[in-house]
C-alpha cells in the first residue's frame, strides 16, 4: 500500500475527508507539519527529513496548509515542497502554485489578469488611503470586505457596512486588503466553488452559510452540484 504525506497543522474535517479519499484509493496517509521537516545535505543520505517517512520518501505529498512565520521560515517551508518536486515526488499543490495563491493580493491580480470576473479589490499599505476608499464606497451604497492578506476558513474577515465600522479597520501586518462585497443571489446565503484542473471542471459544490460568511469553519454546509 502506498504512503502519502498530508502537510497540515490543523487537519480538521477536510483532513479527515482527505485520509478517507486516499484510503479508498489504496493509500495510507499521515499528517505532518512542515515545521517538523528539515534538510540534511550529506552524501548518501536522503536530503529531506519528514517525520514518519524515515525509510523512504512519500509516494506523494498533499499540501493542505503552509504555516505562517518569518520570511525565512516560510521560504524554508516552500523549499521543502520545491525539493520534493525536484526529486520527482508529486506535490499538490506545489510550491509554485502556493507562491501564486497564498496571498489574496496576488490571487486577485492573477484572476483578473486571466480575464476572470473579479470583485473590485484594493491592496495597499497607507491607512489614510484605505479609509478614503472605504468612505467613498460606503457613500456609493456599497459594502466592503476587509480580509487578512494570508489566512483561510473565514478567520479575520469583517464586513464594513457603515461609517462607524471604520473605527476598527485594521491592517494585516501593515497591509490592507479591501474588496467590494458581492451579494448572494436568491434566498439565503450561499456561494459556489468550482474545481478546475488543466482547464477541465472536475467537481463543484455549493456552500450554504448561516450568515454572509459562507465558510464551513463558520457553520456553513456543503452540497454537491452538477456543472454543465
Amino acid at each position: 500500500m502506498g504512503h502519502i504525506v498530508i502537510f497540515t497543522d490543523d487537519p480538521g474535517w477536510h483532513g479527515k475527508q482527505l485520509r478517507l479519499a486516499f484510503a479508498n484509493l489504496g493509500y495510507n496517509s499521515d499528517y505532518v507539519s512542515l515545521t517538523q521537516c528539515s534538510f540534511t545535505i550529506e552524501s548518501g543520505m536522503n536530503p529531506i527529513s519528514i517525520p514518519g517517512f524515515q525509510r523512504a520518501l512519500p509516494d506523494a505529498a498533499f499540501v493542505r496548509g503552509v504555516p505562517g512565520g518569518s520570511l525565512e521560515e516560510v521560504v524554508l517551508y516552500l523549499d521543502f515542497l520545491h525539493a520534493l518536486k525536484v526529486m520527482n515526488i508529486p506535490v499538490y499543490n506545489d510550491g509554485y502554485a502556493i507562491e501564486r495563491s497564498v496571498d489574496k493580493g496576488m490571487t486577485s491580480f492573477l484572476l483578473h489578469n486571466a480575464g476572470l470576473p473579479t470583485p473590485l479589490t484594493w491592496v495597499l499599505r497607507n491607512r489614510e488611503d484605505a479609509l478614503s476608499i472605504a468612505e467613498i464606497e460606503l457613500k456609493k451604497g456599497n459594502l466592503l470586505i476587509s480580509k487578512p492578506l494570508f489566512g483561510s476558513q473565514g478567520e479575520g474577515i469583517r464586513r464594513i457596512e457603515k461609517m462607524t465600522d471604520l473605527f476598527w479597520l485594521t491592517n494585516s501586518h501593515g497591509v490592507y486588503y479591501l474588496q467590494r462585497f458581492v451579494h448572494c443571489s436568491g434566498v439565503g446565503f450561499s456561494d459556489n466553488r468550482v474545481f478546475v484542473i488543466n482547464g477541465q471542471v472536475v467537481a463543484a459544490m455549493r456552500r450554504r452559510g448561516k450568515s454572509w460568511l459562507n465558510n464551513v469553519a463558520r457553520g456553513a454546509s456543503c452540497e454537491r452540484i452538477d456543472v454543465n
